[in-house]
């Protein structure tokens, strides 16, 4: 709003009860301006009336103008409005003191010679006048000139709407509600940040009661919300608009054609074009604005006057809809339509002709899956196949083996005989989430001879992101029996042309050579399956192939290539769950900028997890990164605690692969805190559960801090030789410190003793520069410094920033 004193325009518009009014009345009684204030309605679509208000408005502040132009008046009569702008003008112009007119609820006016003089008089308004118009419609006059020369401000929806910080200040600092950030949360997403439906709740809250179960149930139906739409949105349009709204709410996002076949309605993209033009709660979803959807309060409300006038069309209407979607490709959502009306046989229709296409979210697929009653899955075998396949990734075995078996038992009939090789694929799956491994492979072995070309079922949701665990290799508890399975099955398929799923055994066993140290074994492996046509599509393919070769090239040292590779696959990520995969690949790029010394403290604030997060089961590696950061930040505390938690979900589902990890990053974190016995027994923990299965890369990428943690390791079961607890070999870790060494030797300076980090602040110190003014100078936080400098004491073996810094030049890092 300040802007707008710098141009001649400003305009904001939003539905009702966005808080127009309220920010302009607010401004000006910060600003102290003079103000000409003129609250508008349908009564004032009169041009002389209109002019007189403002002219009366302005008469209050400056009684001379008044006084001067109240004689050309009555030239408005005849509908003529240049003699009485011109007279208002000179006199505006007499005085050089700042003047905002303010013309609130413009949307009142419809008569166009009010537009057409209000036009005029900004066309030669001076300099220090700057008129504000607050309206639940876009202008009707042009103001293109004006935006092109910098003359116009606009306010919309997005700059009035509360964000979560004015929600949770709102319910607690205006209306004394003790609302947690989670329940605001709920309510700002609910109401989209709609100010009058926080109010109507809030008003609602402090009525007492369950404040969760207010909060579960608050939508466009509550009857506060119910009533105001009514009054001040749905009632005010005409019956023409009444019907296309009530229809067309129905759809959870629309354009002119689909609404056409919803509705029967011509013109119906005119018609949303003018319900954007009011600001009717409608939200334009592109910029070409060719696709819409309504405020999900207001299309709560309009379903449900629907459903009270049209419970017999309304089928008719989520057919069509269906029918419309599904002609257009857009199958999900006709699926969507049918479920949403409870039309079960018909959607299971669709469902079974489109089996092969669909690219849903594992959660929406499961939730239909479950809805779908007996009889609409009984004669529908590729529906069954399916609806095991989501249970078996959901852990539900007992079910899958059920339905499996009855499946098994119909395969002798003609229209179940084609499914047969699902059902050894499927078998195989469980098998394998089982750990009976050669079971598994017997049935992959059958499933292969079968049909070698491969099956769509391995495909279904290989665009999304539809896992519980980080990678297939932890279901191992012995890594060698990992390579065997993986390196039998990725040597068939992966040999083949055109068959996607050896993707996902090229990745799993690339990630076991690069655990083994093979490093261009694994790069080998990894370059095929992100370099391989057939699997471009499958976004969890590319992810994690782009990860792996990302860690190998951090491997080698060439962090620039590494991240790279990761900025590359973003380009590769088509799916309904792309957030949640660049999500992933935001997480690897702040892990490889840990590891570099460049982390950016920003990434917490960006990243979307917190440590206090229920943690889902297929993102423990994004966690094992935020552990890393939170410690990076000085917030050790925290990170062991989330550490604890990871832990816990690794020994509970008995992943050998998470606890190794998981428990290393505590040693260091623990050894970086000072607690150095501890630290070291979570260490003998990590190498007791790693040596069966020769983990090397583990302990390896955690660089100076583990080689210490491993030597200090040694030198204490040395001073205990009869030691018999620990169940750990001394050849294994002095391989490992070997190994260190050696990769060390390969990376030359490029890994030295110190992090790039840690030298910067090395070097700041050496010119003088105190902690604050390092942590000014990198952009980080005091406590950061010291965790860096902390560290640097540590691996320099001093105890003050003289002796680290005469170290220094002796090893020659200064």
């Amino acid at each position: 709003m300040n802007e707008g004193l710098k141009s001649k325009l400003t305009v904001i518009t939003a539905p009702g009860g966005y808080g127009k009014t309220t920010a302009l009345n607010q401004w000006l009684q910060q600003t102290g301006l003079a103000a000409v204030w003129v609250s508008l309605d349908a009564q004032d679509n009169d041009l002389l009336q209109f002019w007189s208000y403002t002219l009366a408005a302005a008469g209050s502040i400056r009684p001379d103008l008044a006084d001067a132009v109240s004689p050309y008046l009555s030239s408005l009569k005849s509908g003529a409005f240049a003699l009485f702008i011109t007279a208002m003008l000179h006199e505006l112009n007499a005085s050089s003191d700042e003047m905002v007119i303010v013309f609130d609820d413009y949307h009142s006016i419809e008569l166009a010679s009010i537009h057409a003089s209000v036009a005029y008089f900004l066309a030669h308004m001076p300099a220090h006048i700057h008129l504000y118009i607050a309206s639940r419609a876009e202008m009707p006059f042009p103001a293109a000139r004006l935006q092109t020369t910098g003359q116009l401000v606009k306010l919309t929806v997005q700059d009035l709407r509360f964000q979560l910080e004015e929600g949770i200040r709102y319910f607690q600092d205006c209306m004394g509600l003790s609302l947690s950030a989670d329940q605001v949360a709920k309510l700002v997403n609910r109401t989209e940040g709609w100010i009058s439906g926080l109010h109507l709740a809030a008003i609602s809250l402090r009525k007492g009661g369950n404040y969760s179960e207010f909060i579960r149930v608050f939508g466009g139906e509550h009857r506060s919300i119910s009533d105001y739409l009514f009054q001040e949105a749905f009632s005010l349009q005409s019956e023409e608009i009444q019907d296309f709204l009530l229809k067309t709410a129905i759809l959870d996002r629309m354009n002119g054609p689909l609404c056409t076949a919803v509705t029967g309605q011509a013109g119906s993209q005119a018609l949303l074009e003018t319900l954007e033009h009011q600001n009717l709660f409608i939200i334009p979803l592109d910029d070409r604005r060719e696709w819409y959807r309504y405020h999900h309060l207001f299309s709560e409300f309009l379903r449900k006057l629907f459903r009270q006038s049209n419970t017999i069309r309304s089928k008719e209407l989520h057919v069509r809809a269906a029918r419309w979607l599904e002609e257009h490709g857009l199958i999900d959502e006709a699926v969507e339509q049918l479920f949403g009306e409870g039309l079960h046989s018909e959607a299971s229709i669709l469902l079974e002709k489109h089996l092969r296409s669909l690219h849903v979210k594992r959660g929406v697929l499961y939730r239909w899956l479950r809805e779908l009653p007996e009889s609409c899955l009984a004669e529908k075998p590729g529906i069954q196949f399916l609806y095991v396949k989501v249970m078996v990734e959901y852990n539900e075995m007992e079910l899958a083996e059920a339905r499996l078996r009855f499946m098994e038992e119909r395969l002798s009939e003609p229209e179940w005989k084609p499914y047969t090789e699902n059902v050894f694929y499927v078998s195989a799956l469980v098998s394998f989430y089982r750990r009976d491994f050669r079971l598994a492979d017997e049935y992959l072995e059958k499933f292969d001879r079968q049909t070698p070309e491969g099956s769509y079922i391995q495909m279904i949701e290989g665009n999304s992101y539809s896992i519980n665990y980080d990678t297939l290799l932890c279901f191992f508890n012995d890594l060698h029996e990992a390579e065997r399975f993986f390196y039998k099955w990725t040597n068939i398929w992966g040999a083949r042309e055109n068959y996607p799923a050896a993707g996902y055994q090229l990745v799993t066993y690339g990630l076991l050579l690069y655990e083994w140290n093979r490093l261009e074994e694994a790069e080998a492996y990894v370059e095929r399956a992100l370099e391989s046509n057939c699997m471009q599509h499958y976004a969890i393919i590319q992810v994690r192939a782009a990860r792996i070769a990302a860690l190998i090239c951090q491997a080698k040292g060439d962090w620039a290539q590494a991240l790279a590779l990761l900025d590359r696959v973003k380009l590769k990520i088509h799916s309904a769950d792309k957030r949640i995969f660049m999500s992933m690949i935001e997480a690897e790029k702040a892990y490889l900028s840990l590891r570099n010394g460049s982390f950016d403290e920003r990434w917490l604030q960006t990243c979307g997890i917190q440590s206090t997060d229920t943690i889902p089961l297929g993102s423990i590696r994004e966690y094992l990164h935020l552990a890393r950061a939170l410690t990076e930040c000085g917030r050790v505390d925290e990170a062991l605690r989330l550490l604890e938690q990871l832990y816990r979900i690794g020994d509970e589902n008995d992943w050998t692969w998470d606890k190794v990890k998981i428990s290393i990053l505590q040693s260091v974190v623990m050894y970086r805190k000072g607690e150095l016995m501890k630290s070291v027994e979570k260490l003998e923990t990590a190498l007791r559960l790693a040596e069966p299965g020769r983990y090397i890369r583990s302990f390896v990428d955690e660089g100076p801090p583990m080689a210490e943690l491993l030597r200090e390791y040694l030198r204490l079961r040395k001073l205990n030789p009869t030691r018999k607890s620990a169940e750990v070999s001394m050849r294994y870790v002095r391989e490992l410190l070997l190994t260190m060494t050696d990769h060390r030797k390969k990376r030359g300076s490029a890994d030295s003793l110190l992090t790039k980090q840690e030298l910067n602040i090395l070097r700041m110190i050496e010119v003088g520069l105190s902690n604050k003014q390092i942590a000014d100078e990198l952009q980080i936080s005091t406590e950061t410094v010291k965790g860096h400098l902390k560290s640097t004491y540590r691996k320099l073996d001093v105890n003050n920033r003289v002796q680290a810094l005469r170290q220094g030049k002796e090893l020659k890092l200064l």
